[in-house]
């Protein structure tokens, strides 16, 4: 029997009035895999993504998660969902009247149930995974962001997900910042997360994708192995936005 897709998007558009951001996008997401969405500024990616967890209403189309459609939720299965798909942002969307520890324990606490003892070393165990326990009693606004990036990250996996949906989580970095963050992707990817990656870091999308999908005009116009879609891409779209990052 093969694997059914974890999550499997179907016709999938959205309009904003008269403008259509995505068109007709069809596309299977596998666990454990690790999906780049590649493409210039304006094709969709970040709606896309947003779509995925109902941040944004789809105008038509499905989006299934383990069979399931997830436009059909209640409000109790949407939430359900939404902490089994989490989302890391590019703005870390982190809470700055409260201590990195208490931004983790606030959804285990208050969605799973957890003792604030339970929470707490829950959180801590995060934070050492992601260097930064000895930052759990000071507040967001005197970390760095890669450092800021880091407790979203921590903050997303407290609430033990299946999927991690990242929109552009170094964009707003400085690139030293940059390889921090991806580290601690990349080593969620080789602990066999399912991740879903809108990024601009080529490299990354490179060595630690198995699938790269290259989006421009609202829809996917590549979809390969890293090296298919760097090396070889078929679209004429791709072959120029490949040639002008990567360059000849």
């Amino acid at each position: 029997m093969a694997n059914k897709p974890i999550l499997a998007i179907d016709h999938l558009e959205k309009k904003y009035g008269d403008t259509v951001v995505l068109k007709d996008i069809n596309e299977q997401i596998q666990s454990g895999e690790v999906v780049c969405v590649i493409g210039p500024s304006g094709a969709g990616k970040s709606t896309f993504l947003r779509c995925l967890n109902l941040l944004e209403q789809p105008t038509a189309g499905e989006v299934r998660y383990k069979g399931q459609d997830i436009l059909k939720f209640n409000k109790t299965q949407l939430s359900d969902y939404r902490e089994k798909v989490g989302m890391v942002f590019q703005n870390f969307n982190l809470f700055p009247n409260m201590t990195v520890l208490e931004n983790l324990k606030l959804a285990p606490k208050r969605v799973k149930h957890l003792s604030d003892s339970d929470a707490t070393d829950a959180a801590l165990t995060l934070l050492e995974r992601v260097g930064l326990k000895d930052k759990a009693q000071v507040y967001p606004d005197s970390l760095s962001g890669g450092q800021k990036q880091r407790v979203a990250i921590a903050r997303a996996l407290a609430m033990n997900p299946e999927v991690l949906l990242f929109d552009e989580p170094t964009s707003a970095l400085d690139p030293e910042m940059v390889g921090e963050v991806l580290s601690v992707m990349q080593e969620l990817a080789e602990e066999g997360m399912t991740m879903v990656v809108v990024t601009h870091e080529m490299g990354f999308a490179r060595e630690v994708a198995n699938r790269v999908w290259f989006m421009a005009d609202g829809y996917i116009q590549e979809d390969g192995t890293p090296n298919e879609v760097f090396e070889h891409p078929k679209t004429e779209r791709a072959q120029d936005f490949i040639a002008k990052i990567i360059g000849n």
